[in-house]
């Protein structure tokens, strides 16, 4: 059995087709897993409701949001407990929690296959190829689960919406995703009667989600209690259980006006009540952003729109609603399995992952080698210059060559530095891209000073990077690697 997997921010959750349908790999009642991680030396390791519930009360031994601090240079490791943790092995531990969950889940549904062949992962829009190789290798190295490749979180929502019981053909939507860390945007066109079934026209994506609502919202708290004692201090437990009521509030605040509970610090308790004008009026900047992405992107693509498809269980919040409604009241705006619409797209494109004219994406950055220009002429390292081999919207797969020379008989190796960007010209300064590693060519000893390498790069539909090499003068196949910048 293939599955599709929502690697999310706050909740994972695996999916996969049964009896032709998406439905979830849990048991009955269960909405998630929290994609926590807890360790302290008599528990060891706890993943989900249990790392929730022991970091209740040693909040100093609990990982959240570990996904979206991949890319943060600041945070390479974890110490829990006396004990280090990288964020590899983290991010393992969860996968490794939602393959075990995957199986009980078959199990428990009594179906044929006890086996899971592979995943489908979902990720936000614009993760790079650092993110995804890391999520990959920590995947498969970790918890022995088999990555069958990648897909953008707002396509596979698309995917699950037009799949849908009542999905419709040939039609245009724009998702809107907001989870826990990130709010992605796509629009996506639905045609079966195409030789791409379902065409992703354009995507984008910002590092913001439900957490940064949550942290407004936990301020907020925070100074309704400070009314009440000015010398009120928060040590880390106390924190936690503002976290834990700023949730909850935002969830009942989807549906009430106003919200009255009360949070327990340092053995007392202090009551407060928020209201929903009152919430949306301190999130109102964070939503603003996510809104003008979504105005840029649509006038981008130029093109119209049927529905706007909203997921991602922050999406919830009539806010986000009434915003859409707002800016563009001669659309329909249709709330779609705001927690499931992800996992059921990935299970969906699991299933059809080999078939090339099943989805139509396009490559979300450009990738390109670091050469000195005109070096022959000028030999000159002031002139270091990025030529782009693959460009930011190029249809998925795409590939492109670059070639290199030889500079000595007894040049063993060469090593191309490799930058990602968004930038659509052929040739632009370092500055202007990120260094994301360095591709080794080597094994081509019979070479000779002056010899021409060619090397051709692909991303493939997952947007992983593929390589191969040759040498130009006598046709043998070289040995290339790319070893990626660690974060």
């Amino acid at each position: 059995m293939r599955i599709g997997i929502d690697f999310g921010t706050s909740f994972s959750l695996p999916a996969a087709l049964i009896n032709g349908s998406p439905a979830t790999l849990l048991h009955s009642g269960q909405y998630g897993l929290p994609s926590v991680f807890y360790y302290d030396k008599g528990q060891g390791g706890l993943i989900g409701i249990p790392a929730e519930d022991q970091g209740d009360r040693h909040p100093e031994n609990v990982v959240r949001n570990i996904k979206m601090e991949i890319s943060n240079p600041d945070k390479k490791t974890f110490k829990l407990d006396g004990k280090t943790f990288d964020k590899k092995k983290i991010v393992g531990h969860i996968f490794r929690e939602i393959k075990q969950v995957a199986l009980e889940g078959i199990e428990y549904q009594q179906l044929v296959s006890q086996k899971i062949d592979g995943a489908v992962v979902s990720v936000p829009a614009a993760f790079t190829l650092r993110e995804l190789n890391f999520i990959r290798d920590a995947a498969q190295k970790e918890a022995k689960l088999k990555v069958l490749g990648f897909i953008r979180e707002p396509v596979a929502a698309a995917i699950a919406y037009f799949n849908a019981p009542a999905g419709e053909d040939e039609k245009t939507i724009l998702v809107y995703d907001l989870g826990g860390g990130t709010c992605d945007v796509a629009i996506v066109r639905s045609d079966k009667n195409s030789a791409e079934w379902y065409k992703v026209i354009d995507s984008e994506m910002l590092r913001l989600g439900g957490r940064d609502w949550d942290k407004l919202l936990g301020e907020l708290i925070k100074r309704k209690c400070r009314e009440q004692d000015a010398d009120i201090s928060f040590n880390a437990r106390a924190e936690n259980k503002i976290l834990k009521a700023a949730i909850k509030a935002k969830h009942q605040l989807s549906r009430l006006e106003r919200y009255e509970s009360y949070v327990e610090v340092g053995g007392e308790d202090y009551d407060f009540e928020i209201t929903r004008a009152e919430f949306e009026k301190i999130t109102s900047e964070l939503l603003q952003e996510t809104m003008q992405m979504v105005d840029r992107l649509k006038q981008k693509c130029s093109t119209r729109i049927d529905y706007i498809v909203c997921v991602g269980g922050s999406s919830n919040m009539p806010q986000v609603r009434k915003a859409f409604e707002k800016n563009y009241p001669d659309i329909e705006i249709r709330i779609f399995e705001p927690e499931k619409a992800i996992a059921f797209g990935a299970a969906i494109y699991a299933e059809h992952l080999t078939e090339e004219s099943f989805l139509h994406d396009i490559c979300k950055f450009s990738y390109g080698a670091r050469y000195i220009q005109d070096f022959g002429r000028y030999r000159d390292y002031n002139r270091l210059r990025i030529f782009n081999i693959i460009y930011k919207g190029d249809a998925l797969p795409t590939s492109g060559e670059s070639i290199s020379y030889k500079l000595s008989d007894d040049q063993t190796s060469t090593y191309i530095a490799v930058y990602e960007s968004e930038c659509a010209d052929e040739v632009y300064l370092p500055e202007d891209g990120t260094y994301i590693g360095e591709i080794e060519i080597y094994g081509l000893d019979d070479s000779r000073k002056g010899d021409e390498t060619l090397l051709t790069m692909t991303i493939d539909r997952s947007g992983l990077m593929q390589l191969k090499a040759i040498d130009k003068r006598t046709g043998k196949s070289a040995n290339v690697d790319i070893q990626l910048k660690d974060y």
